[in-house]
């Protein structure tokens, strides 16, 4: 579920009375003249207040709120006036004393419009979206870490178990569906790449101390936890991405590496990346683990326990195998964070599963073994190029390259003598001609979009900071290996 229901004793209604509430929802978006912004500005008003005054009388399930946003979104009303629309909607959401039922609604419209159409995230900007969003979130997180989060923690204390009234626990749930949903709004535009560097410099310590600090480790199930981790990981990919053309400071690797702060989050970024199978997400957490792997070599090898770096070996070899024929970007991301991951940290010692990784690297430095046509892509060399990397730079492996294996990239000569028989075979190839969102310098870090760059900058100066284990840190970049 996307929210969590506020509490409440559910009316009975008959199904004539849900059936003509639904009916008179929809009869409010039928305008004669969807062009005259005033008639469209009194429907829209209407709709949301009209929806807002019966959220506990019709409106009990996600399922309900998904109803109504689409009856509204998928409207003459609004798809002819989508600027309109949205303006509107941001401008009420903008609105400090607006009842918290109508926020809710509102901000769940604008979520379920900018899933369906990203380019609805543009026109969202264009009316300073990012700042109503963020500036709602900023307020509700005041509120929570106040009087609520710290105390009160979702599935883990009971309303009977806390000291909250009936109108404090109100409150708080309220709050937290409605950040969850805001939260939503900004992973979408992260996600898209759609805000620029203005935005992100609005963004202040406090918002990411709180969303780090107050993760739990202990569920992967709530929505409200999940959705400040994935906002986390979203902010996280922008500052990597701005790093490029701006001295910006990634506040999220600040308070990363303070451990304190970070504990809680780093636990449960070790649960779901054992678990997450969604491929943005997947890249969003290599990215974390590769800042902190690259960024200084003191932190890399004493920022993990030995016990979480076994377990990054086997769900990267079990990734590895069992990426499908069509994402050999993908295997060129965890190639990339591999190699950090063998080579900065104390696997260094451990050896751990050295002759499956050295078998997994073997086969896919072979094209023959990654690439089923004639035709070799850009990421197929990539692949077999990080694979002999990793075999050849990191000592430990302790590989010998067998006599006669050298392999030629060109079209013209694929033979190899390295095939490993007891690895299934992926021999698929890509169709999408994308670069690599690592290895090429035109490219976009975006897990979602690509945007053309002239050339990555040299990495920014070292900056002192608070340390989990090591000391010193600068911000770290994706570079062409």
């Amino acid at each position: 579920m996307l929210f969590k229901q506020a509490r409440h004793d559910k009316s009975e209604n008959t199904s004539s009375d849900v059936a003509q509430f639904w009916g008179s929802m929809e009869r409010l978006l039928e305008i004669e003249d969807e062009k005259d912004e005033a008639v469209v500005n009194s429907e829209l008003v209407s709709y949301v207040k009209k929806a807002s005054d019966n959220y506990k009388e019709y409106l009990h399930t996600e399922q309900d709120i998904y109803r109504l946003a689409l009856i509204l979104t998928q409207s003459k009303l609004f798809q002819n006036n989508r600027e309109f629309c949205l303006s509107k909607l941001l401008s009420l959401l903008s609105v400090d004393l607006l009842e918290t039922n109508l926020k809710f609604i509102i901000s769940y419209i604008i979520l379920c419009a900018s899933k369906s159409d990203s380019s609805l995230l543009e026109i969202l900007l264009q009316f300073q979206g990012f700042t109503v969003i963020y500036n709602n979130l900023y307020n509700h997180f005041a509120y929570l870490s106040r009087y609520g989060e710290e105390r009160f923690l979702s599935n883990k204390v009971t309303e009977e178990q806390s000291d909250l009234t009936d109108i404090e626990f109100e409150i708080i749930e309220g709050l937290k569906q409605i950040s969850t949903v805001l939260m939503g709004i900004l992973f979408q535009i992260f996600k898209y790449s759609k805000c620029d560097i203005g935005n992100i410099g609005i963004v202040d310590d406090f918002f990411v101390y709180f969303l780090m600090k107050s993760i739990r480790s202990d569920t992967t199930d709530d929505i409200f936890n999940n959705t400040k981790f994935k906002l986390l990981l979203a902010l996280n990919e922008q500052y990597m991405i701005f790093s490029y053309q701006y001295e910006v400071e990634n506040k999220v690797y600040k308070y990363l590496i303070n451990n304190s702060v970070s504990k809680n989050f780093m636990e449960l970024l070790l649960l779901m990346f054992n678990r997450v199978t969604d491929r943005s997400l997947q890249i969003m957490m290599c990215k974390i683990i590769y800042l902190i792997l690259t960024s200084d070599e003191d932190l890399a090898r004493d920022f993990f326990y030995l016990n979480d770096l076994h377990v990054f070996v086997d769900v990267l070899l079990r990734e590895l195998k069992d990426i499908s024929e069509d994402e050999e970007l993908i295997r060129n991301t965890f190639l990339r964070v591999l190699f950090p991951l063998l080579k900065n940290t104390e696997l260094i010692n451990s050896h751990y599963r050295r002759s499956d990784l050295v078998e997994v690297l073997e086969y896919l430095s072979s094209l023959d073994n990654i690439c089923s046509t004639e035709e070799i892509k850009r990421e197929h060399k990539t692949t077999s190029r990080l694979a002999l990397k990793c075999l050849n730079q990191v000592e430990w492996l302790q590989y010998s390259k067998p006599e006669g294996s050298d392999k030629e990239s060109s079209e013209g000569s694929r033979r190899s003598s390295v095939s490993i028989g007891s690895i299934p075979s992926q021999r698929g190839y890509l169709d999408k001609r994308a670069q690599h969102l690592y290895m090429n310098n035109q490219s976009s870090l975006s897990a979602e979009s690509i945007t053309k760059r002239l050339q990555a900058p040299p990495p920014p100066p070292a900056r002192k900071a608070p340390s989990r284990v090591g000391s010193g840190q600068k911000v770290a970049q994706f570079k062409p290996n």
